[in-house]
């Protein structure tokens, strides 16, 4: 018996931004990388149908997650809930945490999509995280998704990529947590 996956429609994605950890079990992990910048803890997840991180800085977190909005998160300690939709910017301060993250959902003509995903495929390549769906049919493209991180030194910018073949989509993230002391 094959499973088969089919991600989100792009309009119910949402970006989900937390002051705490978000329980890895909630997420449907595919893939995943942690790392250290100076006394900061940096762990990427790329999930079913979108992404998480989550940045610590001695005992505060700020948890990002882009993910479909059926998704059940926890309220408790959400600061943003907002479709991904157009262009937006958002930032904010948690203790010690400084966050600011921009993002474009680009929806674009099939077949100039063709062309960007395989551009985005061969960036993928080079990416430490990277995962490609299984398209609905043979001739359809997967679902791609991948980060690629630059490391600061205190802190982490974070590049997420993620697309829909079915909308003809393309969602980028760009994330940055920095560790600004008390």
């Amino acid at each position: 018996m094959s499973v088969s996956f089919a991600r989100p429609d792009v309009t119910d994605m949402v970006l989900r931004v937390f002051d705490r950890s978000v329980h890895p079990e909630l997420l449907q992990t595919v893939g995943d990388s942690q790392f250290d910048v100076g006394s900061c803890r940096i762990s990427l997840r790329l999930c079913r149908d979108g992404h998480a991180i989550e940045f610590r800085a001695g005992n505060r977190s700020v948890t990002e997650t882009a993910v479909s909005r059926h998704l059940e998160l926890p309220h408790f300690g959400r600061l943003i809930s907002r479709r991904l939709i157009g262009y937006r910017t958002h930032e904010f301060r948690a203790g010690c945490i400084q966050y600011f993250c921009s993002y474009q959902l680009e929806q674009i003509a099939p077949e100039l999509f063709l062309d960007l995903h395989r551009e985005l495929q061969m960036d993928a390549r080079r990416a430490p995280l990277a995962v490609e769906f299984p398209g609905v049919s043979s001739a359809s493209p997967g679902s791609l998704s991948f980060l690629q991180s630059d490391r600061l030194k205190n802190g982490v910018i974070v590049h997420s990529f993620h697309t829909f073949p079915g909308n003809a989509a393309i969602l980028r993230i760009q994330s940055l947590f920095e560790y600004v002391g008390h």
